[in-house]
């Protein structure tokens, strides 16, 4: 069978709902600490996405949603339209990698406790739910990690010596997980302080973010 990718990526290809045959909802996601991420730009996702497909004789594309921008206040309305769209069809959850879920904030549950949701991973079109699981968690855990080191490091520095103490473990972590990434994979400081603006992180004075302060926060947290 000839696949048309553009067809696949519209959500128009299939034979169409009811036909009994493998049902997907495609789900993408950028956020802020993806800036400059090869891997995982919408275009990569698709592309892994229309590989998974074509290696399939008959499918039916149920819905297709994305996120963009992590740090805005609807960062995962796409996700939660997507879950709907599985209920309500029988659909499997399709995206293209495991780090395209955002277990940090909604947890494992979701995507692996609800009998509901069949989740396929492009990447790993092989895994199965229990092998898709452990990956899940090994790699949210690395990257608590690093955020943690990270944020150790800047709470011992005095940059941050001016936040209360209630709220600097916090907005360490989330600066961390933002920023750490984004640096690592190529973006520049303004990108970065446009990152952390977004998500409404405040420097530890409660100003805006710039990037002569995201460079020294760099600096401390390595």
């Amino acid at each position: 069978m000839q696949i048309d990718k553009n067809a696949v990526l519209s959500g128009r290809a299939g034979p169409g709902p009811g036909s009994g045959i493998p049902g997907y909802v495609i789900y993408t996601r950028v956020g802020d600490e993806d800036l400059g991420r090869v891997t995982v730009c919408l275009a990569a996702q698709e592309h892994d996405i229309a590989a998974f497909v074509a290696e399939r004789e008959e499918y039916d594309i149920a819905g297709r949603f994305s996120d963009r921008e992590a740090g805005s206040g609807n960062a995962h309305d796409g996700l939660r339209q997507a879950l709907c769209r599985c209920h309500e069809t029988g659909a499997a959850l399709l995206i293209s990698r495991l780090d395209r879920l955002p277990i940090a904030n909604m947890g494992l549950a979701p995507f692996f406790d609800d009998p509901q949701i069949a989740l396929r991973v492009a990447v790993l079109p092989g895994a199965s739910p229990d092998e898709l699981r452990a990956h899940a968690r090994l790699g949210e855990q690395e990257r608590r990690c690093a955020a943690s080191r990270a944020a150790d490091n800047l709470r011992k520095s005095r940059s941050w010596s001016g936040a209360p103490e209630t709220s600097a473990p916090d907005r360490t972590e989330q600066v961390a997980r933002i920023a750490l990434p984004m640096r690592e994979n190529g973006a520049t400081l303004h990108d970065i302080a446009m990152a952390l603006n977004r998500a409404g992180l405040t420097t530890p004075r409660g100003s805006a973010w710039r990037p002569a302060q995201v460079s020294r926060i760099l600096q401390r947290m390595t």
